[in-house]
């Protein structure tokens, strides 16, 4: 099933938090989660992805590929300006409270370069269903 939500984004780094609002997609199915959302930064319209299932988190936006998964550290990169910075991953907390449609999805994980600890992040995904239609 699908259904329209609106996405409240918190990002959490250190003493830095950073806010966003969009709106998007949930959809269930025997795979796992799949919310697709978009959120205004800076003008621009940034479109992102989390897909949950077995234990592991994969997210996808336009400047990354992250996979979480908490069992074992992995690799990506992410893309600035100037290169692609190669980096580890380790992820410390994968969390959905989903209930209709509403609710968090909580991902805490730190990126690692050259194994230095580069940033840790806790993002908080807040859902509230726009489609009253269609429920989850």
């Amino acid at each position: 099933m699908t259904a329209g939500v609106a996405v409240a984004i918190t990002t959490v780094s250190g003493d830095d938090t950073l806010r966003f609002s969009g709106s998007g997609t949930l959809t269930r199915d025997d795979r796992g989660i799949h919310l697709r959302y978009s959120y205004e930064e800076n003008g621009a319209q940034v479109p992102s992805e989390v897909h949950l299932g077995m234990d592991r988190a994969l997210v996808k936006s336009p400047a990354c590929r992250l996979l979480l998964d908490p069992a074992r550290p992995t690799e990506t990169h992410i893309i600035t300006d100037s290169e692609k910075l190669p980096l580890t991953v380790e992820t410390h907390l994968i969390r959905a409270d989903l209930d209709g449609g509403a609710g968090t999805i909580i991902l805490h994980y730190t990126l690692l370069a050259q194994s230095r600890p580069l940033q840790t992040l806790r993002v908080t995904l807040t859902l509230a269903p726009t489609d009253k239609e269609r429920t989850l």
